[in-house]
């Protein structure tokens, strides 16, 4: 092993998969009715019981991880395995300061360890974005790279991996500061589900309004065709408790890329606060994220 792989839970894979693949993790943290739990989710039922809080009227927080908990757990890290050197995977930069605390957390670590070398990634995506860059890197591990190259790898690849989500209320936007109540009223009522993504700042932006799910299943499809390349041959499918929308997705996919290895995930409890349950997303690795041209609706 070249290096260590490591992550934070903003990925949304179960954890004991993370033990399995030898990929140490730091858990994000969200709280309900004054209970601070770990996203440390190794089931679906276990997101489906986060998702009916919701439905129940929880109304969940998050928080990041401080800088001395990155430096803890890259210590330990360290420690355990038989590498001095870490490539880490962080929730983006646009979304928390979470990033910006596991770069001073390494460098806290480093300065300790004269050692240690830890690569930070801010990986400008969340979710099963977070996901399918962790799985190149973890291609990358294990096809023997060093840590300098996989490490310059990422860094170019982040760019190229589209996140696109459609949620389906605007409720948990609004709290969040994403659209105005008046909005979110009258989205409600016309059966208006915005789509957004992550952009090339790591930022979550509206980029459409549609009506409809197969409406906003139609439009994924346009986008696959708009930023795909010859070699986006993967597709990841996230679900917030809507196996259903995100079953028919998969079909639509599969019938015009019948090649293609296509995964359904969840969207966590982190970005599933701000989001709400019944929330379906698309992600591929495709063309560069600066060149997406949509218009705000």
């Amino acid at each position: 092993m070249s290096f260590i792989l490591t992550t934070d839970t903003s990925c949304d894979e179960f954890k004991n998969v993370l033990d399995s693949l030898n990929i140490p993790w730091i858990p994000l943290t969200f709280t309900i009715n004054g209970e601070t739990f770990d996203d440390n989710f190794t089931d679906d039922a276990e997101y489906q019981a986060f998702y009916a809080k919701l439905e129940g009227g929880a109304m969940p927080t998050t928080s990041q991880i401080t800088p001395l908990s990155h430096e803890e757990f890259f210590k330990k890290v360290l420690t355990e395995q038989k590498s001095d050197t870490i490539i880490h995977l962080s929730l983006s930069g646009g979304l928390s300061d979470t990033a910006n605390a596991a770069k001073k957390g390494a460098a806290d670590c480093m300065t300790r360890n004269p050692k240690a070398k830890i690569y930070c990634v801010d990986t400008q995506l969340a979710t099963q974005g977070h996901n399918i860059l962790l799985y190149e890197a973890l291609k990358m591990r294990d096809k023997g790279l060093s840590a300098k190259e996989a490490y310059e790898k990422i860094e170019k690849l982040k760019a190229r991996v589209h996140a696109w989500f459609m949620v389906d209320s605007l409720y948990h936007l609004k709290r969040g500061g994403r659209v105005s109540g008046v909005s979110a009223a009258i989205g409600t009522i016309l059966n208006i589900k915005p789509v957004l993504i992550v952009n090339h700042e790591g930022k979550l932006k509206v980029v459409k309004k549609l009506k409809g799910m197969l409406k906003a299943i139609n439009f994924f499809m346009e986008i696959i065709k708009e930023y795909s390349t010859n070699d986006t041959n993967e597709f990841y499918i996230v679900q917030a408790n809507a196996y259903k929308n995100a079953e028919l997705l998969k079909v639509h996919i599969e019938k015009e890329y019948p090649s293609a290895r296509i995964k359904i995930g969840w969207l966590g409890p982190i970005i599933g606060t701000h989001c709400g349950g019944g929330m379906l997303g698309l992600v591929f690795i495709g063309r560069d994220r600066k060149e997406i041209k949509i218009k705000n609706e």
